[in-house]
């Protein structure tokens, strides 16, 4: 299989499992020992700079609230897009680091994009590639913008696009009007 670093995973309506019920996770690694990624769409109800205190005992000016980006414990990452602060490329125009000191740097900036994540989701080798042949992720193309967009709903929303991908490479129509009666 191809890489799907860089790709969405859309967990279909039908995975009622708690972690991923309705997520949208960023595959940030993908290769043959196995996958991470993050969870885009499970926000807290903790503020960064709260965070940021407990952590290091001193206080950050930020704003935003911290992810949770799946059920395995590992350290804080940011997602963002400044090349000369990353750790790692995910795609080309969006990096994610976890040092603190990069950390400290982009969670300051108030007109950088960025999201905070606590945890993160893992495959061991071949476990994704199992999971979405027998039908528990959609997986789709990302991009830094999707990454950011705020959404009340992102989950749908992408299934939704995700359906009307669908229909047009079924219909080899280039677009699909809202109303059938239109056909």
């Amino acid at each position: 299989m191809d890489t799907l670093q860089g790709q969405f995973l859309i967990a279909p309506p039908a995975l009622v499992e708690p972690n991923f019920y309705r997520t949208i996770v960023l595959v940030l690694q993908h290769d043959d020992s196995g996958a991470l990624g993050l969870v885009m769409n499970r926000p807290t109800n903790s503020e960064i700079d709260q965070i940021w205190e407990i952590m290091t005992g001193t206080s950050l000016a930020s704003e935003g609230v911290l992810y949770v980006g799946g059920p395995v414990e590992g350290p804080i990452m940011i997602l963002h897009t400044r090349p000369e602060l990353s750790e790692q490329t995910v795609m080309p125009g969006l990096y994610v680091s976890s040092q603190k000191s990069n950390l400290a740097k982009l969670v300051s900036e108030k007109a950088l994009p960025y999201k905070v994540f606590s945890g993160y989701a893992g495959w061991s080798e071949g476990q994704l590639e199992a999971e979405i042949q027998q039908g528990g992720w959609l997986v789709t193309d990302a991009s830094p913008e999707d990454v950011f967009q705020t959404l009340d709903n992102p989950w749908k929303h992408l299934c939704e696009q995700l359906g009307n991908n669908v229909l047009q490479a079924a219909t080899g129509q280039t677009s699909i009007p809202p109303n059938p009666e239109l056909n």
